[in-house]
């Protein structure tokens, strides 16, 4: 997945997404692709018992296609299985999106400490984004 590092960059930089951190937590994001094209991507950060889902994005011409939702119900599974107890997110742009996949507004300062600590709820995204919450159930 390595190689794949310029096409998520791109990918990132198209939906005005912040690059910082993918390569660190690269075994933790999954790749939708079509042919040999990377056309959307999600990933996950671990922090203790929560979990932070980052860079869901798809390529321009393959919005509306339900890729996006397929790419952000895998993430929640994966972090299901892994025994998270939550799952948050940042968005500037997709609080609507996320809402119809039952995660909630919060504000910053109900998170635990640990997922504060994240780069991206330190600067990483603005601080205008809408911090959303999914608690996980244990199954």
């Amino acid at each position: 997945m390595a190689a794949d590092l310029p096409a998520l960059g791109t990918l990132l930089t198209a939906a005005e997404l912040s690059p910082e951190g993918v390569e660190t937590h690269l075994a933790d994001f999954v790749l939708a692709i079509q042919g040999n094209e990377v056309v959307g991507m999600a990933g996950l950060e671990r922090y203790g018992p929560h979990g932070l889902l980052r860079s869901v994005a798809v390529r321009a011409d393959h919005q509306g296609r339900g890729i996006g939702q397929a790419l952000t119900r895998l993430m929640v599974e994966r972090a299901t299985a892994s025994r998270l107890e939550t799952l948050t997110l940042l968005t500037t742009t997709a609080a609507d999106f996320f809402l119809k996949l039952d995660f909630h507004p919060v504000t910053r300062d109900v998170l635990p400490a640990a997922l504060r600590a994240s780069p991206q709820l330190q600067g990483g995204c603005p601080a205008s984004a809408t911090v959303m919450h999914l608690p996980l159930r244990q199954r």
